[in-house]
Order: structure tokens, then sequence, then C-alpha cells
């Protein structure tokens, strides 16, 4: 039976969307993922599934349930707060709701101790959750030369090079010590979460990759894979990583 992996989403206030919403009516608040993330889980042979942002702890129990591993997808910047620090300038949309609802999902899957995969936002989630800080803006904190937002660019542009780990999971993926990446952030860490280990860097030191050292599966990744996938076949062997993972979780749970 194919495995059912769990992917976070955005939650969208109404207020956010404008006058000249093009989808649902006035007044609607939205759950949006990109469908991206759906296609490379679906190329491994799983089943995507998509989970909106309700705190509901009975909601969130089921959850961590009935999903075999969970994919904490990319979005807005977490609230500082999280993090023991005030907001500071160019600090992007946060929203708090999905914030409690990812650091709740999280300590569920780990109590069940399934196989998790964070991207972008998703490893600096982690992070979080784990007692880590973030440089809320990498430009003004006067960490780079290097455009790492990206924005104009092609989804599947390259922007710079990661140095990887040899025998982090990360490299187990690629089996190369270095790979090409995208990137789509203005944010990324600064102090390390406890417990878990830095295992990949750009060419100017920012960190683009973490796992834990003692968790089976919790890695994270600061470019996006999943908007690689298509041109950059490479890309999808984090997923199937991810993926062999859950399927051996499974068998071993019974």
């Amino acid at each position: 039976m194919s495995s059912l992996i769990g992917i976070t989403t955005y939650y969208v206030k109404a207020y956010e969307m404008g006058e000249k919403r093009v989808r649902g009516v006035k007044g609607q608040d939205m759950i949006m993922s990109t469908h991206d993330y759906s296609t490379s889980v679906e190329k491994t042979g799983s089943i995507p599934v998509y989970i909106p942002v309700i705190n509901s702890d009975s909601y969130i129990d089921q959850i961590a349930n009935t999903m075999d591993g969970i994919i904490f997808a990319g979005g807005e910047d977490i609230a500082p707060s999280k993090y023991g620090q005030a907001n500071r300038k160019n600090l992007s949309t946060i929203v708090p709701q999905r914030d409690t609802f990812e650091f709740s999902l999280i300590s569920k899957f780990i109590e069940k101790k399934k196989p998790i995969l964070g991207i972008c936002r998703g490893m600096q989630v982690i992070n979080t959750f784990f007692g880590g800080t973030l440089h809320q803006d990498i430009y003004n904190a006067k960490l780079t030369e290097i455009e790492h937002v990206g924005i104009m660019a092609p989804q599947d542009s390259i922007s710079h090079k990661v140095k990887l780990t040899r025998g982090s999971l990360t490299y187990k993926a690629f089996e190369k010590d270095t790979i090409s990446v995208n990137s789509y952030h203005h944010q990324a860490i600064d102090e390390i979460g406890k417990d878990l280990v830095v295992t990949g860097h750009s060419e100017d030191n920012i960190i683009e990759s973490i796992e834990h050292r003692k968790y089976p599966f919790l890695v994270g990744v600061q470019w996006h894979p999943e908007m690689m996938a298509e041109t950059h076949k490479e890309q999808l062997k984090l997923f199937q990583l991810f993926i062999d993972t859950v399927k051996k979780a499974k068998q071993s749970n019974g």
C-alpha cells in the first residue's frame, strides 16, 4: 500500500487576498500550497495529502496517527517571538496560527518517531522548535552578497552551490560533495537548535541543510528541491530517501 505523506499549507487570511481575489469570495480565508510538492511526492510512488491549518489537539493527533511521514513546506516568516526575539527590520508576513499549528504537529510526529522533512520555512520551523534562532533578514544582517531571495528568477534557476557533509543524510541522498540549488529565502538559521547538526553550507556560509543527531529521519533543507525536480532530476533523490525511510518505518512498526 502506498505511503500517505502529509504536506503543510499556507493559511491565507481574507485581507491578504485583496479586493480582486481570483478564488473564493470576500471574507473567506484560504488554505493554499504550490503544486510541485505533491508532484514530487507522487513521483516516489506515495500519496500527497495537504494538511489544513486547524489548531485542534484531536485533529493534530489524527493527522499524526494517519500520515506515514510529513513535509513541512515553505511559506511565511516564523514569528520572532517563537525564538525569543522582537520583530526587526525587513521581517515579512507572519501567520501565528500556522506557527502554533506546525509546532504542535512536529511535536506529535516526533512522539511517534515518524520521518520528517522540512523545506525552506520547514527547515526553520525544525530549528526554532528545537530552540534555535534565525537571522530575520540576511541582507539586513549583512551576511551575504549572493542573491538568495530569487523572486524574479524561474523556479528551477540555479542560485548557488551547497557543500554537503559526508556521512549526513543529505549527502546520502545525493552521493556527492557539492550540489547546485535554487534559492527563495531572506531568512536563515543563526543559532542551531539542540541536538541538530549542520550538514550543508552555501558558498557564503549560509546554513543550507540540517538533521537531528539521534532521530531516525529529521532533515531540513533551505532550498526548494520540489521546484527543481522536473528539470533537475537529482533533486528527487532527497524525496526518494525520505520515502524509503517512511516505508522502512512502516514495516518496522508492523
